[in-house]
């Protein structure tokens, strides 16, 4: 019988000695996550490409140190390191071959490729077209979201266009990009366009802000910018 009683009492300590490793590794998780606090800042990113939008959640980039160089968009030249720019290429210095990552952060600034933000946006935006989709957008603003801007337009406007052929065509798919704000929520995987005002205020409500007042569809890209610092710490 006591023999019963001790292996009884030793069944019972061991089942609450689980039970307050789990509830105590729950807390810890909890914690965590409340310590992260949905904040994600560029300085946070360590300098290296990011392969996959796993990659960049879990912060795991790879160095590559002055293996890979900045080109621009327009004439595919080398841009140093000191230069500001807010849309490029990333080549590999050997070969001059484009990188095809979801992200890169490079001398402290942290660019998202363009047709990751084309092929993780919200279904509403699925139709919002740039022109170098390999290229990378330079993310301008950190904290709740990230925000990055770049000249989109209406994918089937700008296939329309250019489907009427020639130079003339051409000219008219390039002029309907629109300088546009672009909000990335990292935790939610998705990319919101700020096409108009509606689409602001939209955003601006999200975070419980002051929405303003709409006077005319469009929104100016200033305005946008302006409203996005006082809603995004």
């Amino acid at each position: 019988m006591l023999k019963k009683i001790t292996i009884f009492f030793f069944l019972s300590f061991f089942a609450c000695s689980i039970q307050a490793q789990e509830v105590a590794e729950n807390n810890s998780s909890t914690s965590k996550a409340v310590e992260g606090n949905g904040v994600f800042l560029i300085k946070d990113f360590p300098e290296g490409v990011y392969k996959t939008y796993e990659d960049f959640l879990e912060k795991k980039g790879i160095y590559m140190g002055d293996a890979i160089i900045r080109k621009s968009v327009a004439r595919y030249k080398a841009i140093d390191k000191s230069v500001a720019a807010d849309q490029v290429y990333f080549a590999w210095a050997r070969n001059d071959v484009k990188l095809d990552f979801f992200a890169v952060s490079f001398n402290g600034v942290l660019y998202i490729q363009q047709k990751y933000v084309r092929k993780y946006s919200v279904k509403e935006d699925r139709n919002q077209e740039g022109d170098n989709a390999l290229s990378y957008h330079r993310v301008m603003s950190d904290g709740k979201f990230l925000y990055l801007e770049g000249s989109f337009a209406n994918g089937w406007s700008k296939a329309f266009a250019y489907g009427t052929g020639g130079a003339v065509g051409g000219a008219i798919g390039a002029n309907l990009n629109r300088l546009k704000g672009v909000v990335f929520d990292v935790e939610k995987k998705e990319f919101n366009f700020i096409r108009d005002c509606e689409d602001l205020n939209l955003l601006i409500e999200k975070y419980n802000g002051t929405k303003i007042e709409c006077k005319e569809k469009d929104v100016d890209i200033l305005t946008v910018r302006e409203n996005i610092q006082k809603i995004i710490r």
